[in-house]
């Protein structure tokens, strides 16, 4: 085991430095005050894309009649299209797992929440069942990736 003696690493001479005040005593530097500012923007950012997220997962329920009105099938021979998003989570979070080790975590979900966007609003103007399920497909593939990534984003 390695002893520590009275001298401080960098990373510690830095995190010592960050935690005593400047020369007033409250005033912060402007870079400090960006990066505090650039952190609470991405906070709101990022929640509110969740926040829209899980709207975008919750819709399927209230609208399952409509999308089977447009295909022209009864409500009970469509659940295909819940099978078509299942298997698109699971296909999004297998290729989720793999971007995320070697992407930009951000771009990542940009990138998702863009793909859940367009999947979204071409979901009414599928006029197949066949169609419906490979959007709602892509639209699981969009999600999988999300929560993958929110999920390994918490862990790092």
């Amino acid at each position: 085991m390695e002893s520590r003696g009275s001298g401080a690493t960098a990373v510690e001479q830095h995190l010592l430095q960050s935690e005593t005040p400047g020369k007033s005593g409250l005033q912060a530097t402007s870079s400090d005050q960006v990066g505090r500012t650039l952190r609470w923007f991405t906070t709101v950012v990022l929640n509110a894309a969740f926040l829209g997220m899980g709207v975008s997962a919750a819709v399927l329920g209230p609208t399952f009649p409509d999308l089977a009105r447009n295909v022209n099938r009864n409500i009970s021979s469509l659940s295909e299209i819940f099978v078509g998003r299942a298997l698109g989570y699971l296909g999004g979070s297998v290729v989720g797992g793999v971007l995320f080790d070697c992407m930009n975590h951000f771009l990542l979900l940009g990138l998702s929440h863009l793909l859940t966007a367009a999947g979204l609003y071409l979901t009414p103007f599928c006029k197949t069942a066949a169609l419906l399920t490979a959007m709602m497909s892509i639209t699981g593939v969009s999600f999988g990736v999300l929560d993958t990534a929110e999920v390994s984003k918490q862990l790092s």
